[in-house]
């Protein structure tokens, strides 16, 4: 480098990030030459920012890994340009190094910050508000302006179109707006609005069409119900759905596509989903080893784990069937207490057969047992109520199973707003146990309800409740305070209610204790009052009711009650017309029973439950305890719940089958007991219609009022399918049966009909219901009623 100038600029590094140009120059300034390798290394002895008109000189030093003292990096200098250009403040950085007279260098960052955006518009908009449109974007003014930002909201304005239906509107930025005078101004030209007027699937040959349906959220318009709106994003996800089905279906290799098809309005669009299906895949052989070193398993042998997969050689390969086979092998490994198993499975492909190998590796672990079992979190609520829910038991083999069962049994008790199950590492001492952690938080079990409901069988009526879940009969306040801020009466699993139904049809009063676990048993105690009068045709019926129950869980399924009751009934208003039957029974009564109910249920949950079966069976003796009654009840009730179809998104088609059977004998029942059906109990007729017909008063001839039967029987079927997303489905039913004086199957009913399920989660758990029905067999005076209906509203 000889005969070069004393003062030599040479550039050492250059750097481009974050789209920003950011050029770093580093040049020596000495009365020597140098290299530039021979600036590397020196110490940094002056750091300067030039350029700063609007950001702090702090906030650029906070952002800097260079520092005085340290020696020259040119890579931490440009990772500091790149940390800078990341803040969105900076239009360019410049980063120099300057060699000073002592041999040390200074380094100086050279900054152009970005403009200010002096406003945000959008013009060429009518369809949707400037408010809106703004509060859909992340540009506002007084911010530096960041181009990215600016472009993001160039798509955010049309997506926002795109979701109202409008998938031909374009944005444009004015850029002379944007570079003369830092105003962001979005030019929107909205296109008209697009309906999908049809799907169509090409290349499908192995599924129906309508099945490949079910899988997509792209629907055709329809008036009312579907808007059809067409989204480019919807439709990704639709092709992604289709894969997934087909690929859980045995067609591995298959390729999807779509295609959107305008119509010359530009107002109307066909989606066309294009299907490469390729081959469908069996599966081969079935091999499993250890992970860790390829080695033979030691707990299970290969056909054990062969009898465990829900798909076995020769099936067509099924993704969804894997992972189910997956899992329970690791369940199978789990009540073991193989707590630490690590299950993976690889699917070897053949080049020339559509057959797929399956090959299981897995990580066996140990198996452990229960150590302590520790409870956190529980301040109010009483240890026992805790641990009584988790099966799990010192000294014991662990049951990994069991740790999850007894977690969800915990969170359905709705004590606690989180629960936690932590299995903590091997005891040091004894490294065969390892101690169960459970944390909890406690949530606010007293709610106090109000609402109103209205239906065709019982008119309208509002609800006022109490509840308390976590009730302690036991926990008596020690003042006045601590009974305000609700720290007594709580802590002991009990539930208490009181509610009250005021109605244009009724009226009902209901106190109510249950202790879940009496004296720290499996025994469930109940005890509860009511008073109910009601408005019915012909008269008015006021009842006072008391009832003591004492009920036990047999296992997972079953469980049995004996119950006690003892009350009175008198009927009043009674109509000159009405049947002699009900003159004879207005009373007033003392009614007594001593009864039991079995019951056996598979259904795990209320909310909509897809699969499962309930059979409950009862036996009541009215009059074993005295009283103005004397006869006995026996009921049956079955109900079986299949899905039919589910689809990815979870949405299922369900058929619901029932049947019930009731037969009263002994003394003569009165009319208040007696077996009746019609209105949601039997769709298309009548509340209570069904029955047999009371003989009138006044002329001492049949009449059309009911009296009531001694035998029932009910048999229905319901298919119900999802129409809208989770929000509305669909059900097509036939109802049958009769309600006669003796047993058997004269005077029988039939009818079908169409309805509509609301399910809103802010209105509980229960579906809104509205129902069509006609009647296809019906009796002599049968009332028939078209639509029924409920809904529940709390506030």
């Amino acid at each position: 480098m000889h005969g070069i100038a004393d003062k030599a600029i040479f550039a050492i590094l250059m750097v481009m990030c974050a789209g920003f140009p950011a050029l770093i120059v580093v040049s020596p300034v000495s009365g020597q030459n140098r290299a530039t390798q021979d600036l590397i290394d020196r110490p940094i002895s002056e750091i300067r920012i030039e350029g700063l008109r609007r950001v702090s000189r702090q906030m650029v030093l906070n952002n800097l890994r260079t520092a005085i003292g340290d020696p020259l990096d040119p890579e931490t200098i440009s990772n500091d340009v790149k940390r800078l250009a990341r803040l969105g403040e900076f239009k360019n950085i410049d980063a120099e190094v300057e060699l000073l007279e002592d041999g040390s260098v200074a380094v100086i960052y050279q900054i152009i910050e970005q403009a200010i955006i002096a406003d945000v518009q959008v013009v060429g908009n009518s369809l949707i508000s400037d408010e809106e449109l703004r509060g859909s974007i992340s540009v506002l003014p007084g911010g530096p302006r960041d181009d990215s930002h600016i472009n993001n909201g160039k798509r955010a304005i049309e997506n926002l179109y795109r979701q109202r239906g409008h998938y031909l509107t374009t944005v444009s930025i004015d850029q002379v707006e944007l570079e003369q005078r830092d105003v962001v101004r979005y030019v929107i030209r909205e296109g008209p609005r697009v309906r999908v007027k049809a799907v169509e699937f090409r290349g499908e040959n192995a599924f129906d069409p309508r099945l490949l349906m079910a899988e997509i959220k792209t629907k055709p318009q329809m008036f009312l119900l579907r808007k059809g709106e067409l989204n480019e994003k919807v439709i990704l996800e639709d092709v992604i759905a289709l894969d997934r089905f087909y690929k859980s279906r045995g067609f591995l290799d298959v390729r999807i596509d779509r295609q959107i098809e305008l119509s010359p309005n530009n107002r109307e669009a066909k989606v066309v989903f294009l299907i490469d299906e390729g081959r469908q895949y069996r599966l081969g052989r079935l091999r499993a080893r250890r992970q860790e070193d390829g080695g033979p398993l030691r707990v299970f042998a290969p056909e054990q784990l062969a009898a465990l997969l829900e798909i076995n050689s020769g099936d067509v390969f099924r993704a969804d069937l894997l992972i189910k086979s997956v899992k329970t092998v690791r369940e199978a490994y789990g009540n073991m207490g193989y707590l630490d198993v690590d299950v993976r499975s690889r699917e070897l492909h053949s080049s020339s057969e559509p057959v797929v190998d399956l090959l299981l590796e897995i990580s066996e672990g140990r198996s452990y047992k229960v150590g302590l079992v520790q409870v956190n979190g529980n301040f109010l609520t009483r240890d026992k109520v805790i641990r009584r829910q988790i099966r799990l038991e010192p000294g014991r083999p662990y049951n990994a199973n069991e740790v999850e069962k007894s977690r969800r049994k915990l969170q359905r008790t709705r004590l606690f707003n989180d629960v936690r199950f932590t299995v903590l590492e091997p005891d040091e001492v004894d490294p065969e146990y390892r101690d169960l952690l459970v944390e909890i938080k406690e949530r606010n079990t007293g709610s106090l309800n109000f609402g109103f409901a209205v239906g065709s069988d019982s008119g309208l009526f509002g609800e006022f409740s109490y509840a308390q879940n976590n009730f302690d009969v036991s926990d008596t306040p020690e003042s006045l305070e601590e009974l305000i801020r609700g720290r007594a009466f709580r802590g002991g699993g009990q539930r208490f209610s009181m509610t009250l139904r005021p109605g244009s049809e009724f009226f009902q009063y209901v106190i109510s204790l249950t202790e879940p676990n009496l004296f720290d048993s499996d025994y469930t105690f109940n005890i509860s009052g009511a008073f109910r009068s009601r408005i019915f045709e012909d008269y008015d019926e006021d009842r006072l009711n008391s009832q003591v129950r004492l009920g036990r869980q047999f296992g997972d399924v079953w469980s049995g009650a004996l119950r006690m009751r003892a009350g009175t009934v008198e009927l009043t208003n009674i109509d000159a017309d009405a049947p002699t039957e009900v003159f004879l029974d207005a009373g007033p009564d003392t009614l007594t029973s001593i009864g039991f109910d079995i019951l056996r249920t598979t259904i795990e949950t209320l909310n909509r439950p897809g699969r499962g079966s309930r059979l409950e069976l009862g036996f009541d003796w009215y009059g074993a305890m005295g009283g103005d009654i004397d006869f006995q009840r026996v009921t049956a009730e079955y109900t079986l719940l299949l899905t039919m179809t589910e689809d990815f998104l979870g949405r299922k088609s369900i058929l619901r089958l029932t049947s019930k059977a009731g037969y009263l004998f002994g003394d003569r029942a009165p009319t208040y007991e007696r077996f009746y059906l019609g209105g949601r109990t039997f769709r298309g007729f009548d509340f209570r219609s069904v029955s047999p017909k009371g003989i009138r008063a006044d002329t001492l001839t049949l009449g059309t009022d009911p009296v009531g039967g001694t035998w029932q029987f009910f048999l229905g079927a319901q298919y119900e399918i999802p129409i809208f997303q989770e929000a509305m489905t669909g059900v097509v039913f036939v109802d049958s049966g009769t309600v006669t004086e003796d047993p058997g199957f004269d005077e029988y009913r039939i009818s079908v009909g169409l309805g509509l399920r609301l399910y809103i989660p802010a209105l509980g758990q229960l579906p809104l219901a509205f129902d069509f029905a006609i009647p296809l067999q019906k009796e002599d005076g049968d009332e028939t009623q078209v639509f029924s209906f409920t809904a529940e509203l709390p506030f």
